[in-house]
């Protein structure tokens, strides 16, 4: 009976020690990072430590210095001189806090940013609770108490830009809103709501939009090979000169004053109900689902009414999903919510992810992969496309792995019509993989204009600056689309191209965007008329 008992207690203590070996080479590795203990402001010397300590980790780990050359011509890791400079010239932590901004929007990437202090960080530190490799950085208490000074530092405050936006339709710039005041309109400045923006001063608006690399996230047209932003707002604290062609075609130089555009820095405003909306055609036999985010937290919290409204519309000829404008979250959120009801059968999308020989980036690596890290190939292996493994990186040097979703039916609701999925260049992260997953499977037909890639991949990295405790997070990984070309940059295309045209967008302007129901904005909504068509048609 002894020996027996001594038998069960080894074989117990075994397997705790294999999963504690388990737990701490793979699932929470340490991550090799310091919180120094600081007393604010910080000093000169405090600030370059932590620039540095930023540059030379994102030299080591960043996946796009490459893919920003081709897009934008920016060789970011030539200019550390003058980011060390800009560092060295801020006269205070709020000043601190702003040149980096300006850094990292040069990278141009999505998921490259600084975590707000406030309510943006305090939603990372409860996503990223429990025991991972994110939450050591996320949830430490040093980290925790740096926050807590950013948050009084990084204040509410108010910026001024001129009160007239201008909206990117078919390559050209169109007045459009009062961004200060929402009830106001151009007309109030004299610019005819629809004209067309030709110069900003004394530059081509296509030059003044190019030149906002250096503060805005810009987007690229690929139809007419240019950087564009969805909706254009002139930030100046002085007068601006408007170059203008009106709806009548007369060319007019209008004067500008600026105006108070009330920050908009992030803040607790409550959590709606749920997400998505939906619409029913009977007659027609078309369902319309709208999906604006994959929020983490809406993953289970919006379940059984996506579930009630497929059921509902299982004997529908078609179903479209419009994803455009949705930033991502969670893939949990598709997968569960909207494929597994809606597929027969086990769907799979084959992908790569390529990512830079850095110890920083194991335990994270660890984390997501598992025993699998242990089979990362080296990046010389790998043969899609014509692409050379300088393309990628510029030594040629790296590793990668195939990534795989697969998605099987979970209690289908027996849905049998055609699925279309409404994509725009806003669909990002985790949206961008489901417009991937869908294209490549073949699950849906994708209608709309490019997406905006960065989607196939892991969570971004979290990065603590070892004086000012500030987060930073980047991508780990480049995620290659199934023939090899870099997600992050040319997207994913949709099967039927569509773009707003001008002739809708003047229409929604002359209506004044009252409408809000599916019908009304079908008049003068390009993209959603044609899916509604398609629909009913048999493409």
């Amino acid at each position: 009976m002894k020996k027996a008992l001594r038998i069960v207690v080894t074989v117990i203590l075994i397997i705790l020690l294999i999963g504690g070996l388990f737990y701490k080479i793979f699932w929470n590795a340490q991550v090799d990072f310091v919180v120094n203990e600081t007393t604010f402001p910080l000093s000169t010397e405090q600030k370059l430590e932590d620039f540095k300590y930023l540059f030379r980790t994102l030299e080591q780990n960043f996946p796009y210095f490459e893919v920003k050359k081709r897009q934008h011509g920016m060789d970011w890791l030539a200019r550390e001189e003058e980011f060390a400079s800009m560092i060295a010239g801020t006269s205070s932590d709020a000043e601190f806090y702003e040149a980096l901004e300006r850094i990292l929007i040069l990278l141009q990437n999505g998921h490259t940013n600084i975590i707000e202090p406030g309510v943006v960080y305090e939603d990372y530190a409860r996503i990223y609770s429990g025991s991972t490799p994110w939450s050591q950085i996320y949830n430490d208490n040093r980290v925790r108490g740096a926050y807590d000074y950013w948050d009084t530092v990084i204040a509410k405050s108010d910026t001024l830009c001129l009160p007239v936006s201008f909206k990117y339709i078919e390559g050209e710039y169109y007045a459009w809103r009062n961004p200060v005041e929402p009830e106001g309109s151009p007309e109030d400045f004299g610019i005819p709501s629809g004209s067309r923006l030709c110069d900003v001063g004394s530059i081509s608006v296509d030059d003044y939009v190019e030149n906002l690399v250096y503060s805005r996230f810009l987007r690229y047209d690929r139809l007419r090979g240019k950087a564009k932003v969805n909706t254009l707002i002139i930030y100046s604290d002085s007068p601006v000169q408007l170059g203008l062609e009106t709806p009548t075609g007369d060319r007019v130089d209008v004067v500008v004053e600026p105006g108070i555009l009330s920050n908009t820095r992030s803040v607790g405003t409550g959590l709606p109900e749920h997400l998505f909306s939906t619409f029913k055609n009977e007659e027609d036999g078309i369902a319309y689902l709208k999906l604006p985010s994959f929020s983490t937290f809406y993953v289970d919290k919006d379940a059984p009414g996506i579930r009630t409204f497929l059921e509902e519309i299982k004997d529908y000829k078609s179903l479209i999903i419009d994803i455009r404008g949705n930033g991502g979250g969670s893939t949990q959120y598709w997968e569960r919510n909207i494929v597994a009801p809606l597929t027969d059968k086990e769907l799979t999308a084959k992908c790569y992810v390529l990512f830079r020989d850095s110890s920083y980036l194991k335990p994270f690596l660890k984390h997501k992969m598992l025993y699998h890290y242990l089979k990362l190939k080296d990046l010389n292996s790998l043969s899609i496309g014509d692409y050379s493994p300088e393309y990628y990186f510029s030594d040629g040097r790296g590793r990668y792995k195939e990534i795989v979703y697969t998605v099987g039916p979970n209690n289908p609701v027996g849905f049998k019509g055609k699925i279309l999925l409404l994509v725009d260049n806003a669909v990002f992260s985790s949206s961008e993989s489901f417009a991937v997953f869908a294209k490549t499977t073949g699950w849906a037909t994708l209608v709309g204009t490019d997406t905006g890639g960065d989607g196939i991949g892991f969570d971004p990295i979290p990065l603590v600056l070892p004086n000012s405790g500030l987060i930073i997070r980047f991508p780990g990984e480049m995620g290659l689309n199934p023939d090899g070309a870099v997600n992050e940059e040319v997207s994913t295309k949709p099967d039927i191209y569509v773009e707003q045209t001008l002739e809708d967008f003047l229409l929604q302007i002359q209506k004044q965007d009252t409408g809000h129901d599916l019908a009304s904005i079908m008049e003068y909504d390009t993209m959603l008329r044609k899916a509604f068509e398609l629909a009913g048609s048999s493409y």
